[in-house]
């Protein structure tokens, strides 16, 4: 993958999967601000938008330091909000490190949350297709830029994805 399809590839997972730290913050009756103000700067700055790298990294700063702060937790929400911020974190590193390659842990995570999810009586097998057909869709969205903006097909796809890779509706 190039650097800009990791970037896509991250930040798809971050926020296909942001119910599930939206979901987090409400059973910690705390908020998500920092992952979600990120994850909107991330995007502004991928459409074009935010030219300021100052300004996006200062909302990561931010965010890493909530992340820090989550209380860790033995559930699967708590894995499956740090796999959201691990997506969202690689998105960024991704962006001003073009060796950042952070594709095949994520991928990796993914797969034993599934395996996971199966050993809990959760039936996963809709789940992977709905991220293969996904996943056949994403290289060719991509697949020529080598710089931002990225295509507004890519944004159109991404909001289109409306349910989590684990079945969490994102409406």
């Amino acid at each position: 993958m190039t650097q800009f399809q990791r970037i896509a590839f991250c930040t798809s997972l971050a926020v296909i999967n942001a119910p599930h730290v939206s979901f987090w913050a409400e059973t910690q009756h705390s908020s998500a601000e920092p992952y979600q103000k990120l994850q909107t700067k991330l995007l502004a700055w991928l459409r074009g938008e935010l030219k300021s790298e100052a300004n996006l990294l200062r909302f990561h700063e931010a965010f890493c330091d909530w992340r820090d702060a989550q209380p860790e937790d033995d559930s699967l929400a708590w894995r499956l909000l740090q796999f959201c911020c691990a997506a969202l974190h690689s998105a960024c590193e991704t962006l001003f490190d073009p060796e950042c390659d952070d594709t095949e842990l994520l991928l990796g995570s993914l797969e034993a949350l599934w395996a996971e999810m199966d050993e809990l009586g959760a039936e996963t097998t809709e789940l992977r297709q709905y991220w293969h057909s996904l996943q056949q869709e994403l290289p060719d969205l991509i697949k020529d830029n080598t710089r931002l903006p990225f295509p507004k097909a890519w944004f159109v796809w991404l909001q289109e994805a409306d349910v989590s890779l684990f079945g969490l509706s994102n409406d």
